[in-house]
């Protein structure tokens, strides 16, 4: 088994890539394993499928250093490929992904990391990019527009970045006009605030839009919210950071919730798309979910047998 680490030196407010390697050095022997470090975006992904490309018969495991985002690239660089999996050491900012399993210190020990479980997960597509968390748009895909240069700022965590995000967007106009599909019927037409397309549970430093989320059953769970006043949004906000949104009896009119196979999004103009933390921008949206496509370890000290 080769032992393949994939460090980006931006992840997060510090260059961790020293440490990372201080780390792995101490764990495993020098035959067992190699080091990348990202130059930029995308850089990732490329690194990923060359190393898959040239040693397809080799067993490896890529651990993506970083963030979200730098997961999100070494997954698209490994789909399609025997032989392979991938993990994630999170250094990022927000490292929301593996709050499904447990925390990101179980996944930052490295020991029971290597010794860990190989499960199957899904991915979804947008476009020609696979998503391995969530897809918003809307106020938060807004808000993640503008985190990524708050997250930059001293002493401001990537929940604070996120937080700061949604103040100033705050200010702005808070809905979208949207016509959104599930499974080819209509979910929902007209002003739309917030609405997520999750693999997982949740996102931004740990807004739990998706709390119900399964990263393994063939699915992606849709929730969109209406429009809401600025009053509104804020009571509203605390209850949807903590996942609580789904269980409020007098928030059932305001909130779509379904789970779907295909997605489908259209909008007047193109809007911020946040996959992973990334964003693009479009006007005609296509969600799939691609179920078991991506061999994912979890920690030994997570595993139930």
């Amino acid at each position: 088994m080769k032992h393949i680490f994939i460090i980006n030196p931006k992840a997060g407010k510090y260059d961790l890539s020293k440490k990372v390697t201080e780390i792995v050095e101490k764990v495993l022997n020098e035959e067992d394993y190699l080091l990348y470090i990202t130059k930029g975006r995308l850089d990732a992904q490329v690194f990923v499928q060359k190393y898959c490309e040239e040693h397809q018969d080799e067993e490896k495991r890529f651990y993506s250093c970083g963030g979200d985002g730098t997961l999100n690239e070494v997954a698209n660089g490994v789909v399609g490929y025997k032989n392979t999996s991938i993990t994630c050491y999170p250094i990022g900012s927000g490292n929301d992904f593996v709050k499904y399993f447990g925390t990101a210190e179980d996944f930052l020990n490295l020991p029971s990391l290597i010794h860990g479980k190989e499960i199957e997960i899904d991915l979804m597509r947008f476009n020609n990019r696979y998503v391995i968390n969530i897809f918003n748009i809307g106020l938060d895909a807004d808000v993640g527009d503008r985190m990524i240069n708050y997250k930059r700022l001293p002493l401001v965590s990537g929940k604070g970045a996120y937080i700061l995000g949604v103040i100033v967007s705050f200010f702005k106009k808070l809905t979208k006009k949207l016509k959104i599909f599930v499974d080819g019927e209509m979910l929902y037409s007209g002003e739309v605030t917030l609405c997520a397309a999750a693999n997982s549970i949740c996102y931004g430093g740990g807004f739990y839009c998706a709390p119900q989320a399964s990263v393994s059953d063939g699915l992606m769970d849709i929730v969109a919210v209406k429009k809401l006043s600025r009053l509104k949004f804020l009571r509203f906000i605390k209850t949807y950071k903590k996942g609580e949104h789904l269980d409020r009896e007098e928030l059932k009119d305001l909130i779509f919730f379904r789970r779907g196979k295909l997605v489908e999004i259209e909008s007047e103009k193109p809007i911020n798309c946040c996959l992973d933390g990334e964003i693009l921008k479009d006007s005609k949206i296509r969600i799939e979910i691609f179920p078991k496509l991506l061999k994912f370890i979890i920690p030994k000290k997570l595993q139930n047998d």
